[in-house]
């Protein structure tokens, strides 16, 4: 069935343009059904839940869910420019490395 588009009129190509989107979330749905039904009879097929076939529950041999990284505390701050900041982790920032070229102590921007 072939629709000559240039002979419909705006709203009805609004019209069939809602349709489609309808029969296409429609189609979507009935595809996520059937995948799941699909998986459970897998899962029970080799006597799993879908959990444990898909690594979602925890047990033997399953990963550690990682904690939440803190934020590293400050330890170094340009008296020029507070906003300026470094933990001492990782390369130093470009503002500190000028100084310390220059011969400044690192000891000077210590937060006490």
């Amino acid at each position: 069935m072939k629709i000559d588009l240039e002979a419909l009129t705006i709203s009805e190509l609004a019209a069939l343009i809602d349709q489609a989107h309808d029969l296409i979330a429609r189609k979507q749905k009935d595809a996520v059904t059937s995948a799941r039904a699909e998986v459970q009879k897998i899962a029970s097929e080799v006597g799993m839940s879908v959990e444990e076939l898909l690594g979602l529950q925890s047990g033997k041999g399953a990963k550690k869910a990682t904690k939440e990284k803190k934020p590293v505390a400050i330890k170094y701050r340009n008296p020029k420019d507070h906003t300026q900041t470094w933990s001492g982790r990782g390369k130093s920032p470009r503002w500190l490395q000028e100084i310390l070229n220059q011969g400044g102590s690192l000891d000077n921007f210590l937060i006490k």
